[in-house]
């Protein structure tokens, strides 16, 4: 079964980081490349990581949220801004967004 994880995860990463890398090649500014290895190699699989447990969280406490009425909120704030930040940014920006947008702590609302 590790195995079988570990596969799914690297099959993801390697789609994901071409496409990354394919699409910063067409913008104008690229990160060094030093930057591009190290959020390859260390920071997109550890944030898909902690990405996978916040949606756990995310699921195991959502009955709980939608009765308190912070719903929306809890799931932009665990599951959407992870994985936005382990797939909808350029390779080695850590600064912005795909489209344009800060990567910030707290959602706007």
């Amino acid at each position: 079964m590790k195995k079988l994880a570990f596969i799914l995860v690297t099959i993801i990463f390697v789609v994901s980081a071409s496409a990354a890398s394919a699409e910063s090649a067409t913008t104008k500014e690229r990160a060094p490349l030093v930057l591009m290895i190290l959020d390859i190699a260390i920071v997109r699989p550890v944030s898909a990581v902690v990405a996978t447990g916040l949606t756990g969280v995310c699921i195991g406490s959502m009955p709980l949220a939608f009765v308190a009425g912070v719903g929306e909120e809890s799931a932009r704030i665990l599951v959407e801004a992870p994985w936005r930040f382990t797939g909808a940014r350029y390779l080695g920006d850590f600064h912005n967004y795909k489209d344009g947008e800060p990567i910030t702590t707290l959602p706007d609302n």
